[in-house]
């Protein structure tokens, strides 16, 4: 087994929340806790990315527009 020399610690926590929106708008509402701690803002324009193990990656796009 791999020994963990990084200093971050990972915590599994499992948040439900129901997706607003219709066909062409999806608006994924995300726990304040989460929202604080990447720093995000309601309004932000996210990146998501399907990977080849069918999780998704989501990351803020920093120059929209």
């Amino acid at each position: 087994m791999l020994e963990n020399t990084s200093n971050d610690t990972n915590h599994n926590t499992n948040y439900t929340v129901t997706l607003e929106g219709d066909d062409d708008e999806c608006i994924l509402p995300l726990p304040d806790e989460i929202l604080d701690k990447l720093d995000w803002q309601e309004g932000d324009v996210l990146d998501w990315i399907v990977n080849d193990d069918n999780t998704i990656t989501i990351k803020k796009v920093d120059d929209w527009m």
